[in-house]
């Protein structure tokens, strides 16, 4: 007969779990919304649980930006390739589910910053960065002429960071820059 974890066992299993599942790091509040939807543990259950974790040094939350991001340690990966065959086969599938139909989308909002500031003159500054493993790959400062032109640049920067990033790299690394 199987043993399952139950109570704070089976959280910080599973926990341990959704990390690892999402191959990108995670913020508190993206595992607190995933352990939501996946399971009945209570947001203070979660965020205690969490904390001890943090404390053992199964994870650690590395700064970045605005947020924290969630890592396995190597300590976490042992403790998770021993027990996580003891959570039920469904329970994985469920978690693994949810998390490659949410990976793209927190790798995105994890890597993509953009924050737009009013000036005292009407101008508004606008601060573009892109980001890897929670450390800065690339950010532009844009100052520009109003709060319409602003919106319009955070939209375009969250729709296409990527390729935006390319472009100026291209363009700067090229023989001919300007062409």
């Amino acid at each position: 007969m199987a043993f399952f974890p139950e109570g704070q066992g089976r959280v910080k299993l599973l926990m341990l779990y959704i990390i690892k599942r999402f191959r990108t790091p995670i913020s508190r509040e993206q595992l607190y919304t995933a352990m939501a939807e996946v399971d009945d543990a209570t947001f203070f259950e979660a965020s205690e649980i969490l904390a001890e974790l943090e404390k053992e040094m199964y994870l650690i939350a590395v700064p970045a930006r605005d947020q924290h991001l969630l890592y396995l340690t190597e300590r976490g990966e042992e403790l998770l390739s021993t027990f996580e065959m003891e959570l039920p086969r469904s329970v994985r599938d469920e978690m693994a589910g949810y998390a490659d139909e949410h990976r793209e989308g927190i790798r995105r909002s994890n890597n993509i910053f953009c924050d737009a500031l009013p000036r005292p003159d009407g101008s508004w500054q606008v601060e573009l960065a892109l980001l890897e493993n929670g450390s800065t790959l690339f950010e532009i400062d844009l100052h520009m002429p109003d709060a319409r032109t602003a919106n319009r640049a955070r939209e375009n920067w969250l729709r296409g960071a990527d390729s935006i990033y390319l472009e100026i790299l291209t363009r700067l690394s090229s023989e001919n820059g300007a062409e």
